[in-house]
């Protein structure tokens, strides 16, 4: 179909219409930028607006189909008539074809770009145009529901990128079980929120795994130090835009793609719920609202509340300025008067612990941290005063009085007398006599190494004595890569462990540049071709059916014959590609399977009917 219609199209669109169908297509955006009508309706009419179709309602597709069956003749009325509409729903419809950019009218005539038009035209079964089922309005949370779920996110991402413990990952990448138990248990989050917050933090480009060590990026410094509006406003971004569900991850790895329909999904579930709606009855009526992502919508609304997009059943008032955001500055705007900072005020009982009311700041978390050990109890972080944590502090160039003042700032001149007479005691120090020729003074772990050199003793935790002239100690601790600080007045030195640059981040751009389907980029191969090469024995018609049922995971009749040299016939439903493998979920064991393309013999339409014997014998892999 001539596409210079499109073009024309294009160019009578309204500002904020074509502003909108650039925001659902970002693969448009892709530089060089389109510089004209034709340039962007060529640019629309690419694979990628496969992806955009799972974005539509069952009544889009539909109608769509409908409007593919019909050809030169779909009209209004006509795809009307074909799928029993009324005249206002079918326009709903084919009005969601429009703003995802894959449709127009010419002349009264519904056109359909090439890759949609080809695979609505291969489409079996009749549809029907039904309308939206019927879900109650929801209930919004309160303002300070909304900020619970906000503050809380953030003070989860601080406590996870403030800690001076580092988090251990695999050697093959990510977070493993074992690490995110010992995090979990730390914090009090369940597994699912901790996997969320990480992959919110690599997204954002907030931290970067190098080797098996994490560290947090440049860009931490900035986040670290803007307003709390802008700090979740990137994160939520992140999340809006991340391409998959970390919430419904398998693998323990962190930033897998594992849901690769995830984002369409979001998008869907999401703006279905702008009116009002019950975000958790979209949820549940998602066969309709989206049908080629129903599966990933449960998922949406639970990630969608840990992030505060959502607040008791309905989208919050962040979740609207989300969906209406360009970018995360005017998201940040939109936010401001709701995600407003928090006082920081550090109350020290006397048992000696501390605990933060309010937002932590940088300050008061570079004190705690020097200062004091972190733990928790009941769920919450409190940091609690010991003489080692002290010492600690001291060895790290804190004196008393500098101690005292940064604490009597952050509790209002409340410091507790035991905490100030432990800060006194340990100022003026335990004095201990022993011949040596010159102290090394340090921090404990940093002292444990020290000692393992020879010509060194313990006088006490952070300090370690040794015969050797001051000259020859700084030598050899340089040439062991410590940091030395020679202070010839009191005849010791200071070592440091030198503090490391952050990393770069990996990425600037949050926001991605293209489809988040590996099948769909113009520069990988088709899903049809990558069934041919997988097995080359199958016919053209069985490629194609495959391969649609691939892209629009819809079922479809496969002949099988698995390792063991057994055939049988399937009705599977395809999920998703993973390895050399398809995952499917398999109508006749009732679980999801994994099949290789190369034992497929051959494949036909799914029958209307999928009803077929469970194999109670039925491994994993097939």
């Amino acid at each position: 179909m001539d596409t210079g219609s499109f073009a024309r199209y294009l160019g009578r669109m309204d500002r904020a219409e074509l502003a909108e169908v650039l925001r659902v297509r970002p693969e448009v955006r892709t530089a060089p930028v389109p510089d004209g009508p034709g340039a962007l309706a060529e640019r629309l009419s690419g694979r990628g607006s496969l992806a955009a179709v799972r974005l539509v309602s069952r009544d889009a597709v539909a109608a769509g189909q409908a409007a593919a069956g019909l050809g030169p003749g779909a009209t209004v009325d006509a795809v009307a008539a074909l799928t029993g509409g009324r005249g206002e729903a079918v326009r709903s419809a084919l009005g969601e074809l429009r703003r995802v950019g894959v449709a127009w009218p010419d002349g009264g005539v519904v056109c359909l770009v090439p890759p949609v038009l080809a695979r609505f035209t291969r489409a079996t079964g009749h549809m029907e145009v039904t309308g939206p089922p019927a879900v109650e309005l929801g209930r919004r949370g309160a303002d300070g529901e909304l900020r619970s779920s906000v503050q809380h996110l953030l003070r989860v991402a601080y406590a996870l990128l403030d800690t001076s413990r580092p988090m251990v990952g695999l050697q093959r990448g990510g977070v493993g079980v074992q690490e995110r138990q010992r995090l979990g248990a730390a914090l009090g989050l369940d597994d699912d929120y901790l996997l969320l917050v990480l992959d919110l933090l690599f997204a954002a480009g907030l931290l970067v795994q190098v080797g098996t060590a994490f560290e947090v990026t440049a860009r931490y410094e900035r986040w670290r130090g803007a307003t709390p509006a802008q700090q979740w406003a990137e994160l939520a971004w992140a999340w809006f835009w991340l391409s998959h569900s970390p919430t419904a991850r398998r693998s323990a790895a962190v930033s897998k793609v594992e849901s690769p329909h995830a984002r369409a999904a979001r998008w869907a579930v999401l703006r279905a719920g702008r009116d009002g709606l019950s975000v958790e009855g979209v949820a549940a009526a998602a066969y309709w609202f989206c049908p080629a992502v129903h599966q990933h919508a449960v998922g949406v609304v639970r990630e969608a509340t840990i992030v505060g997009v959502v607040a008791g059943t309905a989208l919050s008032v962040c979740g609207e300025a989300l969906l209406a955001a360009r970018d995360t500055e005017a998201l940040a705007a939109a936010v401001a008067e709701v995600v407003v900072p928090m006082r920081c005020e550090v109350e020290v009982l006397d048992d000696l612990k501390a605990v933060v009311f309010g937002q932590l700041t940088v300050e008061a978390a570079r004190v705690l941290e020097a200062s004091a050990e972190s733990l928790v109890e009941d769920g919450a972080r409190v940091w609690r005063f010991t003489a080692a944590s002290v010492r600690a502090a001291f060895a790290q160039g804190w004196t008393q009085e500098s101690l005292l003042a940064s604490l009597d700032e952050l509790t209002r001149h409340n410091v507790p007398w035991a905490l100030r007479a432990l800060l006194g005691e340990r100022g003026r120090g335990q004095v201990r006599l022993r011949e040596v020729g010159c102290c090394v003074v340090a921090e404990a772990d940093v002292i444990a190494e020290v000692l393992r050199l020879p010509g060194f003793a313990e006088l006490a935790p952070t300090v370690a004595g040794s015969a050797m002239p001051t000259s020859e100690v700084v030598t050899q601790l340089r040439s062991e890569g410590f940091a030395v600080i020679d202070d010839p007045s009191s005849g010791s030195v200071v070592v440091r462990r030198p503090r490391k640059a952050r990393v770069a981040a990996p990425v600037e751009q949050v926001e991605p540049v293209a489809v988040d389907l590996p099948d769909l980029d113009p520069d990988e191969p088709s899903t049809a071709q990558i069934v041919r090469g997988r097995n080359r024995k199958l016919s053209k018609k069985a490629v194609s059916l495959l391969a649609g049922a691939i892209d629009e995971q819809s079922d479809v009749r496969i002949d099988y014959v698995d390792g063991k040299g057994e055939a049988s016939r399937r009705t599977i439903t395809p999920i998703r590609w993973d390895g050399p493998f398809l995952l499917a979920w398999c109508h006749m064991r009732e679980a999801d399977r994994q099949f290789r393309v190369e034992r497929i013999k051959s494949v036909s339409p799914a029958p209307s009917s999928t009803a077929e014997p469970v194999d109670s014998t039925a491994t994993r892999a097939e």
